[in-house]
């Protein structure tokens, strides 16, 4: 066989197009794992019922079905009992808060999706640390890495579904519950303990989104975390003003200057958080919220609208008036608001609250909001009724910082613990395949009513249902082609009679580094193949390789962007990037260590 073969050629600009493509973010991950079906399929590397195979392979249908699983949990309150109780044992204490909250969010990963489990527990680690004056900075990002951890153990992680899939095409012997069990306790309690003892020590003090969290001072102190204090002020609608008898959505203040009107000071009244049809009179006074300079740069533009500023200061206690206040929420894993912007989404009409400033990467954003185009982590400032506040808080689209949530199914909560036991219990214990277990786990927890059919449907993640369907079928396409095989030549000249631990160390370390800029599902269904066809020929156990590559891709420390639980603290916790790289090196090479230290032993008179 040549070298490397057309298809296998052919395949790899595929591969590497579609690595720019999410690393450049200029797609979204499940649109460019369908164009790579689709490429896959037209190219003719692989046939059309092949190419979407994806949509009914094991490790989807589990997916979804884990997705069920953890609404559940949610839904009848299990994982907030597990936080109360943590919160009440910590007491005053940081240690045991971090300890106790990072423990939570790798024990709820054990069952549920990473991405999920840290935002489960990040509200509540947040008002936990207000409680004791602890900088949420400290305690969000061993959250993040204490989710990524504790998915390292189980098969409940769409890379670890993924690489058993794999084991099973290739070798015909799926990975189970007890293999991760073994091979992942030993990484993921070493790496558990260096954050507790040592990450949360090192990460800076910040007041970031979410800080704040006092609702006798929330107003006033968000009003200054935003610089709203430099930004309000009031306008005078002049008799003769062209605004006279527009309403607020027909003036286009917001879309034309960047001024939000918040407040519509009328005959001694104050009307806070004004309908957008609310239409203008002449001697209203505007109270408004303009970006960091305020409305100096369109002073004339206004003066020509018959908008004459008003001298007197502003204070931001002004918007403590009456049953409307300022909240921050945080875009949710569940979110398909990504890349859209306000205005496409006419946020306004379709919420009743307005959003006064955007934190992104330890900044606030003021100016053009209705043109940003909302990213992953994003701390948004909204402003209105309480009781429209409160409606967010059963929106899948928005995680609200400061809550207390919609009423909980607590009567079922016995039900689902028993029935995520089960599956658990099941998973590793039968030799059912996991797509049987946790579907039928799934349905159970629907006919107990821990949730219903319409919750079910919208606690899938369906981006990331599309995304892995879509990527599946480039295993069946590198191995028919030869590519894993080829790709891997010049790591197997190199390797060419080193120890087999020296050979797993080798894939687990590029796996843990392609995980820093790829997801964890990409590296699985690229790396995964290439590893599982160099084990034989290096002397490794097919499934130690597996095991390896698979924990690997959950060492995602290093950047933002490694994984979705990382993005989601970093602007609750106001982190730079910096903050992931300087915080997580050791961790990345401890957990590379143990990983190979741990897969390697388990061959050791283990079955294979």
């Amino acid at each position: 066989m040549e070298v490397f073969s057309l298809t296998a050629v052919w395949l790899t600009l595929i591969l590497l197009l579609m690595a720019g493509l999410l690393m450049s973010g200029a797609l979204r991950p499940d649109l460019a794992a369908l164009i790579l079906a689709l490429g896959l399929s037209f190219s003719g590397l692989l046939s059309p019922q092949e190419a979407f195979s994806g949509f009914s392979r094991s490790a989807v249908i589990a997916l979804i079905a884990l997705f069920i699983l953890t609404a559940g949990l949610n839904r009848t309150g299990v994982s907030r009992a597990l936080g109360e109780r943590l919160s009440r044992w910590a007491g005053d204490s940081p240690g045991r808060l971090v300890a106790g909250m990072t423990l939570l969010s790798a024990s709820l990963s054990l069952a549920m999706n990473s991405v999920t489990a840290a935002a489960v527990v990040m509200p509540m680690a947040v008002q936990a640390a207000r409680r004791i004056g602890l900088a949420p900075s400290r305690i969000l990002i061993p959250i993040a890495y204490g989710a990524l951890l504790g998915g390292m153990p189980t098969l409940f992680t769409t890379a670890n579904l993924l690489l058993s899939g794999l084991m099973r095409d290739h070798y015909g012997r799926s990975l189970t519950m007890l293999d991760f069990i073994r091979a992942g306790l030993l990484p993921a309690a070493l790496g558990l303990l260096w954050v507790i003892g040592v990450t949360w020590r090192t990460l800076p003090e910040r007041s970031p989104a979410g800080q704040l969290m006092r609702l006798h001072r929330l107003n006033r102190e968000l009003a200054e975390l935003y610089g709203l204090q430099d930004g309000l002020v009031e306008l005078l609608v002049e008799p003769d003003s062209p605004l006279c008898g527009l309403s607020l959505v027909e003036s286009q203040l917001a879309s034309r200057h960047s001024v939000t009107v918040i407040g519509i000071r009328r005959k001694g009244h104050l009307l806070l958080s004004p309908s957008s049809s609310e239409s203008l009179q002449a001697g209203d006074v505007l109270l408004v919220a303009a970006g960091p300079e305020g409305t100096a740069p369109f002073e004339q533009a206004l003066r020509d609208l018959g908008l004459r500023p008003l001298p007197r200061p502003v204070s931001p206690q002004v918007l403590e008036e009456g049953e409307a206040g300022l909240m921050e929420i945080l875009l949710s894993p569940h979110t398909t608001l990504i890349g859209r912007t306000l205005r496409e989404l006419r946020f306004r009409e379709r919420y009743g609250l307005q959003v006064l400033a955007i934190w992104r990467e330890g900044q606030p954003l003021r100016a053009r909001l209705a043109d940003e185009r909302l990213r992953f982590g994003d701390a948004l400032l909204v402003y209105g009724p309480w009781e429209r506040i409160r409606l967010l808080q059963g929106d899948p689209e928005f995680i609200v910082l400061q809550s207390n949530g919609e009423p909980l199914r607590t009567s079922r909560r016995i039900p689902a613990i028993v029935i995520m036991a089960g599956v658990i219990l099941a998973s590793a214990l039968t030799s059912r395949s996991v797509a049987e277990v946790t579907m039928a786990g799934a349905v159970l927890m629907i006919l107990a009513g821990c949730l219903t059919m319409e919750e079910a449907y919208r606690a899938i993640e369906w981006p990331t249902v599309f995304m892995v369907a879509g990527l599946l079928p480039l295993s069946i396409a590198m191995t028919r082609t030869g590519a894993a095989e080829e790709l891997g030549t010049v790591l197997l000249y190199g390797l060419a009679g080193a120890p087999p631990w020296v050979s797993v160390l080798v894939f687990t370390g590029i796996a843990a580094a392609l995980t820093q800029v790829l997801s964890a599902s990409v590296t699985a269904v690229v790396w995964g193949p290439i590893a599982l066809r160099a084990a034989a020929t290096l002397g490794v156990p097919p499934a130690e390789m597996g095991l390896a590559v698979a924990l690997a891709t959950s060492a995602a420390f290093l950047t933002p962007m490694a994984h979705p639980a990382n993005a989601l603290v970093m602007g609750a916790g106001g982190y730079r990037p910096r903050d992931f790289l300087r915080a997580g090196w050791p961790l990345w090479l401890l957990s590379v260590g143990a990983i190979t230290a741990s897969t390697v032993g388990w061959g050791l008179g283990l079955p294979r």
